[in-house]
């Protein structure tokens, strides 16, 4: 679970029930920012496109920062949850079928949210998230259970460099969604097979003897 941030709202105005349900203030939270940034975003452009008003949004997050932070959980806890349990199955699957499953798991969540992915892993969204961080690490190091998984199983187990090999392929799967993302006309699931075939290629011909990154 990603640690939610603090909040310097009074008592009697975080007590009040808000008029619009958090998930639709969330979602009209993401598309603003995501398309104007943290700097440019105004709380008034979020509660216009969320059909709400101001006090609405300062009485159920307390600031702009803080709706941001809730925004990033939002969708932090969501690419977890499909991730996850795409990475769950993969024990149970040859490992080509796996990197398969958790690629489209990737760009399933894209597709679904695709101001979620562009909050959580884009580079100009100009707010530093510590959610956002935990989310890259959390997903790493999940990858790199797996990895060792199939390692292991190959009589090499990865030890260290397990993290280092989840770090690239969360970086391949990332930046292949962001060219997606950037340029409509380019086919999504052509390119989320191409990210499999890519990443299966590359992970079967690693030098297991490059494991050791211990000093």
């Amino acid at each position: 679970m990603i640690p939610s941030g603090k909040t310097n709202v009074k008592g009697e105005i975080r007590r009040r029930r808000p008029q619009h349900a958090d998930e639709e203030l969330l979602r009209a939270a993401s598309a603003v920012f995501a398309r104007e940034g943290y700097a440019a975003a105004s709380v008034s452009r979020i509660a216009e496109a969320a059909g709400a008003t101001k006090p609405t949004l300062y009485a159920r997050f307390g600031s702009k920062e803080e709706l941001f932070e809730a925004t990033m959980r939002y969708h932090a806890e969501a690419i977890l949850e499909q991730l996850f349990a795409a990475y769950d199955l993969a024990t149970t699957l040859k490992a080509p079928d796996a990197i398969r499953a958790g690629v489209e798991a990737w760009f399933a969540f894209a597709k679904e949210r695709p101001d979620g992915m562009t909050l959580l892993f884009g580079e100009h969204i100009g707010a530093h998230s510590r959610v956002a961080e935990q989310t890259t690490e959390a997903i790493i190091a999940r990858i790199a259970r797996v990895v060792d998984h199939y390692t292991e199983r190959r009589g090499h187990p990865a030890r260290e460099a397990a993290p280092v090999i989840a770090a690239m392929i969360v970086g391949t799967s990332v930046h292949a969604i962001r060219r997606c993302l950037a340029d409509p006309s380019l086919n999504a699931d052509a390119v989320s097979a191409l990210t499999t075939s890519f990443i299966v290629a590359a992970t079967a011909r690693i030098d297991p003897n490059l494991f050791a990154l211990a000093g």
